[in-house]
């Protein structure tokens, strides 16, 4: 009787398996081709996968695009780094007006948003408000809506940020900024831009 040698058992990488041992996947159709088999999902022969991954051909390749990646991540972060203290250090010019002044602008900043609320929300009313007829928390909120408006074109600054995470975070640190410098110029705003600095943060 011959007794037949055991089989030894075909093995396969996954392109999960592949992206894990630093295949991209032009380094896969460079070296690798098409799957060896593609149902349910595309596995590539072990064998060919560890033969290709000695040739020199591949090591410089591979080496090429980790260099180039290292490259773009520090590209990435110098950009973020400068953003960041764009937004740290960019001066947040507010005006300086006397209560009145501030109260009467802002009241009129208020109608006008009211208005143009009208105009894209179907059934709203405009209900211009007074300073007579409004309640102090109302004038309050008014005022630092309106001084927060003025300091809207600093959001620009936050185009300069590379997308991603980073971007919360420069979103972040000018809202705080922008609080403070309210706070800092009126500190009977405060209270207020306590309230609504919590409110944005939470959002």
């Amino acid at each position: 009787m011959v007794l037949s040698r055991p089989r030894t058992p075909t093995t396969y990488c996954s392109t999960a398996t592949l992206r894990a041992r630093g295949w991209t996947p032009s380094l896969m159709r460079a070296f690798l081709g098409g799957p060896d088999l593609a149902s349910p999902t595309e596995l590539f022969l072990v064998s060919r996968v560890r033969e290709a991954e000695r040739s020199p051909e591949f090591t410089a390749a591979r080496g090429l695009l980790r260099r180039r990646a290292e490259a773009l991540r520090q590209a990435r972060a110098r950009r973020r780094d400068l953003a960041l203290a764009a937004i740290r250090e960019a001066p947040l010019d507010l005006p300086l007006l006397s209560p009145p002044e501030l109260t009467d602008r802002a009241i009129r900043h208020r109608n006008l948003r009211d208005a143009q609320r009208a105009v894209v929300s179907f059934g709203h009313r405009p209900r211009p408000a007074t300073a007579d007829s409004a309640q102090p928390r109302e004038l309050a909120r008014w005022r630092v809506e309106y001084l927060r408006d003025a300091l809207a074109p600093h959001g620009s600054l936050l185009d300069a940020l590379p997308p991603g995470d980073c971007r919360a975070e420069g979103r972040r640190l000018l809202t705080e900024r922008v609080f403070h410098a309210i706070a800092a110029a009126y500190p009977a705003l405060a209270v207020e831009c306590r309230r609504q600095r919590a409110a944005a943060l939470a959002g």
